[in-house]
């Protein structure tokens, strides 16, 4: 059986290579004009610039821009995703497994229990988190109601500066200085050596990407366009394939690659040594405001909001998948909505082409992938938490980088002392994130709004 299913390994690649073509080819999204100015859209330009513009009318008509140009392919993307998933329930059936999610969850080396108390947790005790902070941005920037449109707004958009990349580079270094020499040498090899492609070329794929050719050196992946979101992408790439370099050097082929449960973990964890930074490099309360936000913002918002809801999403499909049922477009628009709705309540008001974001992200070709994001964030959290309060902090850190694939989940988050069998670490994550709320409100208060 297993040779025939290798022969078959393209078949089955096929509904990924499908909506990866026609995202990268086909997705078109009109031009659309404010103020007499007309303005381009695309993947890369909406998600990187438009959907955090200071400018309402830009974020509002950028945004159904960018749905409409989505709405146009639902139809494939939904056939695409339906042969996905009924793929890998088939899979799961001839290999013996009790489900689909106990097929996709064996190899990360976890279990149902921890995939839904992730989804669980975060949806019930963080949602509330979420919202008081929205609520928090739309009192700050006079908006009577937050759309979809609206959400990724930053808190204070004054203050975010364009970027060049000899700029990011030095911001990078900067901030993982604590982690020591012996990380620092490596994160330098990527501007002294060039290993990452910035251009934002047309057809190009969105998003940021790291590829490790073993004991090779890594290549990166990203769409510059010049914004602080742009080195927050840089910084957690170089975090993706750090580990990817430690791993190689102290592990052998077969146990290089870690577990995908934290495979985000050491991406995140420099995305919040870039917000440490940032937040001490001045006593003004509006600046150490903008350096929580972003921590906010560009780390927890992507990783334990957008990725963490289309998870939540995803349980709801294989559901059906496994009760027999199937799918369309206008099925997954409406699960999608009532996903968003659920986290959101009454901070968003979602509409119909909210419900289009299930089409946004590749993730969902990658089995139970979307999730490992809030997953690994927490163990990055409990990892920043640990080298700021513990003098081993930073070598702790190393050794797990270096544990690569050695280990189990469990195991390797032991290093910094985070034992993830039971909620702690997750309920510690969301309660920094509430201390990180606070503070900014706090910040908000002294400033007089």
């Amino acid at each position: 059986m297993e040779k025939a299913l290798t022969n078959l390994g393209e078949v089955f690649y096929s509904p990924q290579d499908i909506y990866t073509k026609m995202r990268a080819g086909d997705f078109e999204m009109a031009d659309f004009e404010v103020n007499g100015k007309t303005y381009k859209n695309s993947f890369v330009t909406y998600e990187n610039f438009y959907q955090n513009h200071e400018d309402a009318e830009v974020r509002e008509k950028s945004f159904r821009s960018f749905s409409e140009g989505l709405r146009k392919h639902q139809n494939t993307a939904a056939a695409a995703y339906l042969a996905q998933v009924k793929s890998e329930k088939l899979l799961a059936d001839m290999k013996g497994y009790e489900s689909v999610f106990d097929y996709l969850l064996a190899e990360q080396e976890v279990d149902r229990a921890m995939f839904d108390r992730q989804i669980d947790l975060i949806m019930k005790d963080f949602a509330p988190v979420a919202q008081r902070y929205l609520k928090h941005v739309a009192k700050v920037n006079g908006l009577e109601k937050m759309t979809f449109s609206d959400w990724k707004l930053d808190l204070d958009s004054a203050l975010n500066p364009e970027v060049s990349i000899d700029d990011a580079y030095d911001l990078v270094m900067k901030s993982v200085e604590p982690l020591g020499q012996e990380y620092c040498q490596e994160v330098a090899r990527y501007q002294e050596e060039r290993w990452v492609d910035f251009a934002a070329n047309s057809g190009k794929d969105s998003g940021g990407y790291a590829a490790d050719p073993y004991r090779v050196h890594p290549y990166v992946l990203m769409s510059w366009t010049g914004r602080l979101s742009d080195v927050y992408t840089l910084i957690h790439e170089i975090g993706h394939s750090g580990q990817f370099i430690f791993s190689d050097n102290h592990q052998s082929y077969f146990n290089a690659h870690m577990s995908t449960y934290y495979v985000e973990a050491p991406s995140t964890f420099n995305e919040l040594l870039l917000s440490d930074y940032l937040e001490h490099q001045s006593d003004d309360p509006r600046q150490k405001r903008f350096a929580l936000a972003h921590r906010l913002t560009d780390t927890y918002f992507h990783n334990f909001i957008t990725h963490l809801l289309e998870a939540a999403f995803q349980r709801k499909v294989y559901t059906l998948i496994e009760e027999g049922e199937t799918f369309g477009a206008s099925k997954l628009n409406s699960i999608m909505k009532e996903v968003l709705t659920d986290f959101w309540g009454d901070a968003i008001e979602i509409d119909d082409d909210a419900a289009l974001t299930w089409m946004r992200q590749a993730h969902y070709y990658m089995g139970l992938y979307s999730y490992t994001y809030s997953a690994g964030l927490v163990i990055s959290t409990a990892g920043y938490l640990h080298l700021k309060h513990s003098e081993t902090g930073a070598e702790d850190w190393l050794n797990l980088l270096k544990s690569g694939g050695s280990k189990t989940p469990l195991e390797s988050a032991m290093i910094i002392g985070a034992d993830i069998s039971t909620d702690k670490p997750l309920r510690d994550t969301i309660q920094f994130l509430s201390d990180t709320v606070d503070q900014i409100i706090a910040y908000s208060a002294q400033l007089g709004e």
